[in-house]
């Protein structure tokens, strides 16, 4: 822990999001009540051991696979919902540190070799009228705080160029509607050279995987060769 950590910590000192136990934003009570998430399919969200794409699901998604850490459950849920609307995104951070320990589990083996390929890591964007109003991209909080621990780098290269509106409460069809040709790639980026080749697209939750897919395919169709997924819940 740095100085300034250490002295922020005595200032504003972290209580548990759960319970409001004092030392940290996850007791270890409450941390137990966090549980892995079953990995899926992107294409059939159907179970998928290594959340690999199902070789009879190539057309239903452009990702190769989706890596989902934890259920959108209890204290996890929470954390998510706090940082996002109100502004908390301290708890994206510390979710994210809880996340890595399990990455070395049997069920993300391809998903650390998709990793060892050095993909650049890419935020899904928010509209740029919820960008102001948040303050800031829950995605690429995520992003960068993986980012910083596994020597990987985070880009803004898409931008979202239709408001969808809120996705809360919508069935999947309507979602999928509603999210077409809602991505387009920053015209200030040059998609070119081996550091577009892959790419890990990564947001906080994982819905129906509208979202992700259409960037995911906006992505595929601007010559980026393989798109993996990653959310923090499911």
């Amino acid at each position: 822990m740095t100085v300034s950590n250490w002295f922020l910590d005595m200032l504003f000192p972290k209580h548990c999001a759960g319970c409001g136990k004092g030392g940290g934003y996850v007791c270890e009570e409450c941390e137990i009540g966090m549980w892995e998430e079953e990995q899926i399919c992107p294409g059939c969200v159907r179970a998928s051991r290594y959340g690999l794409k199902h070789v009879y699901c190539t057309e239903k998604s452009p990702l190769t696979g989706v890596t989902c850490l934890w259920a959108y459950e209890g204290i996890a849920r929470k954390l998510i919902a706090s940082g996002k609307y109100k502004f908390y995104y301290d708890y994206l951070r510390e979710l994210t540190i809880n996340s890595c320990p399990i990455t070395v589990r049997p069920e993300f083996t391809q998903f650390r070799e998709f990793i060892l390929g050095r993909p650049l890591m890419v935020p899904v964007p928010l509209h740029p009228s919820r960008l102001r109003e948040r303050g800031f991209n829950q995605a690429k909080v995520i992003s960068q705080s993986l980012g910083l621990r596994w020597g990987l780098n985070t880009q803004d290269i898409l931008v979202r160029i239709k408001d969808a509106g809120r996705q809360v409460g919508r069935k999947r069809e309507e979602r999928l509607r509603s999210m077409a040709g809602a991505f387009a790639f920053d015209s200030r980026i040059k998609i070119h050279g081996s550091r577009f080749k892959n790419i890990l697209l990564v947001d906080d939750v994982w819905t129906t995987g509208a979202t992700m897919n259409e960037c995911a395919r906006t992505l595929k169709q601007g010559g980026v060769k393989k798109v993996w997924g990653l959310v923090l819940a499911r």
